[in-house]
């Protein structure tokens, strides 16, 4: 594809093979009829000398400067300056067909290069998208397993927390279960020795009332004697 000056005129130049001359000139054939109904042959001329760039600039460069010196004639319109470019561009062996088919071939390696570029490229895109989300998952299943591990230490914590309660109140239950035996027993010692005391009083008081008896008694006999 040739840049463009003066809307769409193309340049010509920077590729001077045969094929990209002739691509070019086919491009000015069709922009000459459009042109000549609105300007003349020499403006158009002009338009086509002013489209050369690098090699096709110093071509004709140095063109005009032999014409200066009298040894080439000018050119006067676009008919004049195609075969002669057609004689300078196209060399007298060109087979066009054969050309334009090595071209299609070109196009089409080049076609196939940027496609296995383009897949290459598409390839890595994937490959570094699999890694992000690779990564992206990694992180999240090590998150998960962190928020998984700090709730079953914080349960196991909680239960420990529980066991050690429940243990505090079993062993204070103990306590009071052998407080309350405690006071148990020796609320009955008391009780049995209250009971030991209440009958150690009994068995004196009836040793005193047989012994007040009997003495009683032995007083008796005296009274029937002095009666």
């Amino acid at each position: 594809m040739h840049h463009t000056h003066e809307s769409t005129f193309p340049f010509f130049g920077e590729d001077i093979s045969a094929l990209s001359y002739i691509s070019w000139e086919r491009e000015i054939d069709d922009l000459m009829h459009s042109f000549h109904l609105r300007h003349s042959k020499y403006y158009f001329l002009t338009l086509c000398i002013s489209s050369f760039i690098g090699h096709a600039k110093e071509w004709w460069d140095y063109r005009q400067s032999r014409v200066e010196k009298g040894r080439k004639s000018p050119i006067q319109n676009w008919s004049e300056l195609r075969a002669c470019m057609r004689r300078t561009f196209i060399p007298p062996s060109f087979d066009f067909d054969r050309e334009l088919e090595k071209k299609k071939i070109e196009i089409a390696r080049r076609k196939e290069e940027k496609l296995t570029i383009l897949l290459r490229e598409m390839r890595e895109l994937e490959e570094k998208e699999r890694i992000r989300i690779q990564r992206r998952e990694q992180k999240e299943r090590e998150k998960f397993e962190l928020e998984l591990r700090e709730e079953e230490e914080q349960l196991k914590k909680e239960k420990e927390e529980k066991e050690l309660k429940e243990k505090k109140k079993r062993e204070n239950e103990r306590k009071d279960l052998e407080e309350r035996e405690k006071i148990t027993q020796e609320s009955n010692l008391e009780k049995q020795s209250q009971v030991v005391e209440l009958k150690i009083i009994s068995n004196a008081k009836r040793d005193l009332i047989v012994k007040d008896l009997v003495l009683n008694l032995s007083l008796i006999p005296s009274i029937r004697f002095h009666l």
